[in-house]
C-alpha cells in the first residue's frame, strides 16, 4: 500500500489563493474567471479597518481609540471600494502570472461593474488577447537575390532636392490657394452624435489629415480657394481613429480659410551650397556623391531585408487577435513614419504620405504586426537586444539628415511616442541582418548593363560610382569639417 507523502505545506502551496478557470472567447482571446474566497475578503476588510482605526480621528475620541462600528459607519463605502480594488488587482495579477498566458495589451475588465457580495465568494471575469503560437520556418533554406544599387546623378539630384524642400519657407499671401500652400483655418466637424469645433487647423494644399481624418484629395478640394472661403468636406472615419466615438461614422467638415501661406523654396545655387558649409555647388554635389556612395550598400541591404521579410511571411501562417489589429494600426503608421524620417524625407512630404498610409492602415497593420511577431520571436531565440548607445547612434544619424541637434530630436521623438518605436525598429533590423547572414545569396542577373545606361544618361562630369569612389577621401576630409562647423553654429542659434 502506497503512502501519501504530501506534506501540509506542499498542499497549501499547490492550492492557488484565487482559483482560476480559462476558456476560449474568440480568435486568440481568452476569458479568465477568478474567484476571491470570502475568507480573503474578510481578511482584507480587517486589514484596512485596522490601518484606519490606528490613524483616523473622530470627534470625542483620541487617535487610535475610535470604535470600529463608528469607523465602519463613517468610512464603510470608501473601504469597500478600496478592498474591492486591492483584491481584484492582486487576483488579476496572480491569475495572469500563474496561467502563463502571453498576453497582449491590457485585460478587458469593467471594474466599475464589479461589486463585493454581502457574504460569500466574489467571482469576476475578464477577457484578454494572447500572442499567436507558431513555428518559424527553416531560414537555412532561404535564398535571396542581391541587387546592387548604382550611384547616378538622379540620386544626387534627389538628395539635393530633399535638402532644398527641407529648407522651404512660407510667406503669407492673399492670392488663391495653390498646390503646396499652407492653410490655417477653423473647422467644424459634424456627424452622428458628433459636434466638434477645431478653432485652429493647419493643413497643406496636398494630401493631409484633419483631426486624425485623412484626406487624399485636399489639393483638389482647397486649390483655388481664397481667404474667408468655407470648404465642405466629407469623409468616413476609420475604425482606427483615436477618438472612439467617431470610429466608423460619416462626418462633414466645414473648413474656413483664415490664412494662406505660399511655399518658397531656396534656389539651388552657390549661395545654397554656401549655407550648407561648402565653397561651391560642385563641391556640395561631390560631398553628396560621397555620402550616397557609402549608402549604396545600405540600399542593397534594404532590398535583401525586404526579401527576408517576405520569406518569413510567405512561409509562416498564423492568425492575429481581432482587437490588436485595430489598436496597432496607429503603431504601424508610426513605424512607417520612422522609416521615412530615417531615409531623410522632408517632414512635409512625410505628412503628405500619412494621409495615403492611414487609408490602408489596417492592411499595413496586419503585415507589420505579423512581422513584429516573427522578428520578435527570432530575436528572442537569438537573444538580440538593443542598448542605449545604439538608440543614440540612430538618433544622431537622423539628426544629421535634418540638420538638427540630436538632443532636440530625441526630445521630439520622446514627446510624440516615436522613441519607443525606434528601439523596436533597431532590434528588428538586427534580427533581419542576422537572418541575411545565414541565407544563401545569389547575384541578380543583368544589372550592370542597366546601371551603365542610366549613369551615361545622367552624368556629364562623373563616371557614376567610379567618380564617387575617387572623390570619397578628398571630399570626406575637406567637407565634413565644414558641415560640422556650420551645423553646430546653426543649431546653437
Amino acid at each position: 500500500m502506497s503512502k501519501d507523502t504530501t506534506t501540509p505545506e506542499a498542499t497549501e502551496e499547490s492550492t492557488p489563493k484565487f482559483p482560476v478557470t480559462i476558456e476560449d472567447a474568440g480568435t486568440l482571446k481568452k476569458k479568465v474567471s477568478v474567484t476571491i474566497p470570502a475568507a480573503a475578503i474578510t481578511e482584507k476588510y480587517d486589514e484596512m479597518y485596522g490601518e484606519l482605526q490606528g490613524s483616523v480621528t473622530l470627534p470625542g475620541f483620541r487617535v487610535g481609540h475610535a470604535p470600529k462600528r463608528l469607523i465602519e459607519k463613517r468610512f464603510g463605502k470608501d473601504v469597500a471600494g478600496d478592498v474591492r480594488n486591492s483584491l481584484i488587482g492582486e487576483a488579476l495579477g496572480e491569475a495572469l502570472d500563474d496561467s502563463d498566458l502571453k498576453t497582449l495589451g491590457e485585460p478587458d475588465l469593467k471594474l466599475e461593474d464589479i461589486e463585493l457580495p454581502e457574504e460569500g465568494d466574489l467571482t469576476f471575469d475578464f477577457e484578454v488577447e494572447i500572442e499567436p503560437d507558431f513555428d518559424l520556418p527553416d531560414v537555412s533554406t532561404m535564398t535571396l537575390a542581391r541587387e546592387d544599387a548604382e550611384l547616378t546623378d538622379e540620386r544626387v539630384d534627389e538628395y539635393l532636392e530633399n535638402m532644398r524642400q527641407g529648407q522651404a519657407q512660407y510667406e503669407k499671401t492673399e492670392d488663391a490657394a495653390t498646390e503646396g500652400d499652407m492653410i490655417v483655418g477653423s473647422a467644424k466637424i459634424t456627424g452622428e452624435d458628433i459636434d466638434f469645433d477645431a478653432p485652429r487647423v493647419t493643413v497643406r494644399v496636398a494630401p493631409g489629415v484633419i483631426e486624425g481624418i485623412p484626406f487624399a484629395d485636399l489639393a483638389k478640394d482647397l486649390g483655388g480657394k481664397k481667404l474667408g472661403d468655407t470648404v465642405a468636406l466629407k469623409a468616413d472615419v476609420a475604425d482606427t481613429h483615436p477618438t472612439e466615438a467617431w470610429q466608423g461614422k460619416s462626418v462633414e467638415i466645414a473648413l474656413t480659410i483664415n490664412e494662406i501661406s505660399r511655399r518658397v523654396l531656396p534656389e539651388l545655387n552657390e549661395e545654397f551650397a554656401s549655407k550648407a558649409g561648402f565653397d561651391s555647388l560642385k563641391e556640395y554635389r561631390e560631398f553628396i556623391s560621397t555620402i550616397l556612395g557609402q549608402r549604396l550598400e545600405q540600399d542593397t541591404q534594404q532590398k535583401l531585408r525586404k526579401q527576408a521579410c517576405d520569406f518569413l511571411l510567405e512561409n509562416t501562417s498564423f492568425e492575429l487577435p481581432e482587437g490588436i489589429v485595430k489598436r496597432q494600426s496607429a503603431s504601424a503608421l508610426q513605424r512607417q513614419v520612422m522609416q521615412m524620417m530615417q531615409s531623410g524625407m522632408p517632414r512635409e512630404q512625410v505628412q503628405e504620405n500619412i494621409a495615403e498610409m492611414q487609408s490602408a492602415a489596417e492592411e499595413t497593420a496586419i503585415r507589420e504586426l505579423k512581422m513584429s511577431f516573427l522578428l520578435g520571436k527570432y530575436a528572442e531565440e537569438k537573444e538580440i537586444s538593443v542598448d542605449e548607445s545604439e538608440i543614440n547612434s540612430r538618433i544622431a544619424e537622423m539628426a544629421q539628415m535634418y540638420n538638427r541637434r540630436p538632443e532636440r530630436l530625441r526630445h521630439e521623438l520622446s514627446q510624440d511616442g516615436t522613441l519607443q518605436h525606434l528601439a523596436v525598429s533597431i532590434r528588428e533590423d538586427k534580427a533581419i541582418d542576422l537572418l541575411i547572414e545565414g541565407a544563401k545569396i545569389e547575384d541578380a542577373p543583368a544589372k550592370k548593363k542597366t546601371a551603365k545606361k542610366s549613369t551615361k544618361k545622367t552624368t556629364k562630369k562623373a563616371d557614376g560610382e567610379t567618380k564617387a569612389k575617387k572623390t570619397t577621401k578628398k571630399a570626406t576630409k575637406k567637407t565634413t569639417k565644414k558641415t560640422t562647423k556650420k551645423t553646430t553654429k546653426k543649431d546653437e542659434k
